[in-house]
């Protein structure tokens, strides 16, 4: 298991405001990061399995860090 990644107040803003984010990466990145709910958690709110929060932030990440 990797380190627990914690971004910057500048990365969350730019990952914020990414405008090729589609809406299930925006809701991941609102559920986990502004709202501090553990993937397995919005995993659940979003009816998907942890490794796709787990997918969808790191895309996020990868375009905007």
């Amino acid at each position: 298991m990797s380190p627990k990644y914690r971004p910057t107040r500048e990365q969350l803003e730019r990952m914020a405001a990414d405008p090729w984010a589609t809406d299930r990466e925006k809701h991941a990145f609102d559920l986990v990061y502004r709202r501090g709910w553990a993937h397995e958690d919005a995993a659940a709110e979003m009816y998907c399995s942890r490794s796709t929060v787990d997918r969808a932030l790191a895309s996020i990440r990868k375009r905007n860090i």
